[in-house]
């Protein structure tokens, strides 16, 4: 058959308006009424399922999509800038074609100013109804370089292809591209116009509808997806069709797609495509829009559209009309390898009517709050262990949000380090090193555990009785004897301790110009750990644009063999820090001296210097000399129903105990409203006041004796799935908090047992 203009412009005109599975299949009828159709496999082979089918996760899918699409603008700009050589990253490219300072999102100031919006446009999201509520249409459609017919196969219908290898200026590299979002529905709708034509050429769109074949039950073992061709040629329709009323570009349209959880308003803080959006696409090379048009997304009946400009930026300045909530924020720049890391962490806020608590939330999953990011996409994440067991940093662990920047890693790193499905990382040594890097970065910073002590303050009461006392230096004694006679674990002590954290912020430093003093403040013969990054603290009253010019600002170690200053210094309010990272092959108690100089042009520079020793690290030294000094302090806490502790934890009368670890204290929290606890309370109180403080005690004593063995059982080295995959974080916690409920159980047992022998006992307490 002929290609009759006039019947497959109609075509074209029901293709654009269809949205659910009904009215694409009633494309299809008309399609194979009037023309000869054929079908052609997806990557150009049948055996397709397994590669489409590799992802999990369809927000990972779809934010592949979004990807193509920045993708797609930036090759049109680049072909609009004559295609220059010079452009070796998607961060470049941002700064120099679209004036986003240093091709980062988070340092435009204005949101709301017409060309950042202009650009956003570009790149519109957007959710439809189908048939069925919670699978909507998706639709992406960008106005970007777009695509000819021939060439579909060889780009957004191709698997495995290398279209982009060589293209540094794209954002695509390291996932299996926006294939992996077809497994998610039945029907995919795939329109084109190239902007790219010469100019006696008529503009033309390319179209064509991917669906699954089920295939034959008695001859194929397996289904297949498969794209409609003009039979003629075998390629995409394609018909005569003005730049006025579709503008070069690609639109992509998911019918009915599996969502997963992501199906809530469009603009709700979770569980909707603005969290999706946010999350996934944490720190985008450009803005772009969503746009909700289904019955749920409307407001007062018009439709919603929103920029998207990523977490990153949200967090660091807040988003559009958005209250900014982070408290503290930083960001350092490390050698990592033979390339550079960026770690970006913010700690939130505790202002606000809503939970401070449940604010991570809107950015990242509490139990995920360390994102791993290549290009500004999403690779991974980390557990918030952490951040609660690692960095002993156990109050801040829901607010904490750290995103580790991997744009400048060497190949080799990155080859080892992700996945194709950008879904999950790869478990290698890399990701160690990594992780290795983040503590120890993290855990130079001063600030992050005065925060977390001003946050731990906030719970602790301050008449502690002399029970309680007692009962805490039994507690110390009985786990230091068991774990002596199970040869392993770490000691506590029950002692009063002075904190070494300091409470107050500093008050800050006004800068000169010249500046005037330039001091370390670190101590001298400061032991730092083989193979690990370690840092040096000052204060001044020098501008901190100082210490972003390596002309002004100059870090020296000697000898060179000791180690090497990582390229990154910061300064706020006149307190600064640098990072080195010591060599792992060089011996216990070598020295070394380290000089920080600045120099301000045409004036005498200022310099001071200190010298560190090299000693073996923790995970590597003798446990059984670390001294007393590094013995945490026990210190058991009795929580209510009225506390603050027990709401912000989301406590109910199920829940037992809770046990916090930092450097200097194991902090245990005994839930004293548990209704195991209060059912024997109400028994001892028939008898008197006495006996209630001897079976509490009794109770307190045991609970937390177990919930501290339970809190260091650790069963996620044990416990693996059957896919040789590890455990998840939430999984492991489940695991443990059914362990203290059922010890709970057991305890009140024995107590109701024993009830008459303890209330007659209670001079002992």
């Amino acid at each position: 058959m002929n290609l009759n203009p006039i019947i497959m412009n109609e075509i074209f005109q029901q293709l654009l308006n269809s949205n659910t599975a009904k009215e694409v299949t009633d494309v299809l009828e008309a399609l194979h009424d009037n023309y000869d159709v054929a079908w052609s496999p997806v990557g150009g082979y049948k055996d397709n399922i397994a590669t489409i089918n590799i992802g999990t996760d369809p927000a990972a899918g779809l934010a592949e999509r979004i990807t193509n699409a920045i993708d797609a603008v930036l090759e049109l700009e680049w072909h609009n800038q004559g295609k220059p050589t010079d452009i070796n990253s998607p961060r470049t490219a941002a700064e120099n074609w679209f004036n986003i300072p240093g091709g980062k999102i988070r340092g435009i100031d204005n949101a709301s100013d017409k060309g950042v919006q202009e650009l956003a446009r570009k790149i519109k999201v957007t959710l439809k109804d189908s048939e069925r509520d919670n699978y909507p249409t998706v639709e992406i459609r960008d106005h970007g370089i777009g695509i000819k017919g021939e060439n579909f196969s060889k780009t957004i219908l191709s698997l495995h292809g290398q279209n982009k290898i060589s293209k540094l200026f794209l954002m695509g590299a390291y996932g299996q591209g926006g294939s992996t979002a077809l497994s998610y529905n039945n029907y995919t709708i795939i329109i084109s116009k190239n902007a790219i034509k010469d100019s006696k050429e008529k503009p033309s769109v390319s179209w064509t509808i991917v669906r699954i074949n089920p295939g034959n039950i008695d001859s194929d073992k397996l289904e297949w997806f498969e794209y409609c061709v003009d039979s003629r040629n075998g390629q995409p329709f394609t018909l005569e069709y003005n730049d006025a009323d579709f503008p070069s570009g690609t639109l992509v349209r998911h019918i009915g797609m599996d969502l997963g959880k992501y199906t809530a308003k469009m603009t709700g803080p979770t569980s909707s495509l603005w969290y999706l959006a946010h999350h996934y696409i944490f720190d985008p090379i450009i803005p772009f829009t969503i746009s909700g048009e289904r019955q749920r997304d409307l407001n007062q009946g018009k439709i919603e559209n929103r920029s998207v400009f990523g977490n990153n930026r949200r967090l660091t300045k807040g988003g559009g009309d958005e209250k900014n909530l982070t408290q503290y924020q930083q960001e350092v720049n490390l050698t990592f390898r033979d390339g550079k890391v960026t770690i970006y962490y913010w700690v939130l806020t505790l202002d606000g009517s809503d939970n401070p608590m449940d604010r991570i939330k809107n950015y990242c999953l509490a139990s995920q709050p360390i994102i791993i990011t290549f290009n500004g996409q999403k690779q991974g994440q980390l557990n918030n262990s952490l951040i609660k067991s690692d960095l002993k940093l156990p109050f801040l662990e829901k607010y904490l949000v750290v995103q580790i920047v991997c744009d400048n890693l060497d190949n080799e790193s990155k080859r080892h380090l992700f996945s194709s499905t950008r879904e999950s990382l790869r478990d290698t040594s890399i990701l160690d090193e990594l992780k290795k890097l983040t503590i120890d970065t993290l855990n130079e910073d001063d600030e992050l555990k005065r925060l977390d002590k001003e946050r731990k303050d906030r719970y602790l009461k301050k008449d502690e009785t002399e029970s309680l006392d007692k009962l805490r230096k039994r507690l110390a004694n009985r786990i230091n004897v068991f774990m002596k006679s199970s040869g392993g674990g770490n000691s506590v002590k029950a002692s009063e301790t002075k904190d070494s954290v300091k409470t107050k912020k500093q008050e800050p430093i006004p800068f000169n110009d010249p500046p005037t003093f330039f001091e370390i403040t670190s101590e001298d013969e400061k032991e730092v750990y083989k193979g690990k990054t370690f840092s040096i603290k000052f204060k001044t009253d020098a501008h901190p644009s100082y210490f972003t010019n390596p002309d002004a600002f100059l870090a020296v170690i000697e000898p060179h063999s000791f180690g090497s200053f990582t390229g990154s210094a910061r300064l706020v309010d006149g307190y600064g820090i640098v990072y080195f990272k010591c060599r792992d092959n060089i011996e216990n108690e070598v020295t070394a001296k380290i000089t920080l100089e600045i120099r301000p042009p045409r004036q005498k520079s200022l310099s001071d210097a200190i010298t560190v020793i090299a000693k073996e690290s923790p995970e590597n030294a003798d446990s059984s000399k670390t001294g007393d000094k590094n013995t945490p302090n026990i210190q058991i806490h009795a929580i209510n129903e009225n506390d603050q502790y027990y709401r912000d934890q989301g406590w109910n009368i199920s829940t037992v105990a809770d046990v916090d670890i930092s450097t200097e204290s194991v902090d245990i929290f005994i839930n004293d409203s548990n209704k195991n606890l209060t059912k024997i309370i109400s028994k001892a109180q028939r008898y008197s006041t006495q006996a209630v403080d001897s079976i509490k005690n009794r109770y307190r004593e045991h609970i937390a004796f177990c919930a501290y063995m339970i809190s260091q059982n650790k069963i996620e080295e044990r416990l693996i799935k059957d896919n040789g995959a590890d455990i998840s974080q939430e999984h492991v916690d489940a695991i443990k908090k059914a362990d203290l409920e059922n010890a709970c159980e057991t305890i009140v047992d024995l107590l109701t047992d024993f009830f008459q022998v303890i209330v007659t006992e209670h001079q002992e307490y």
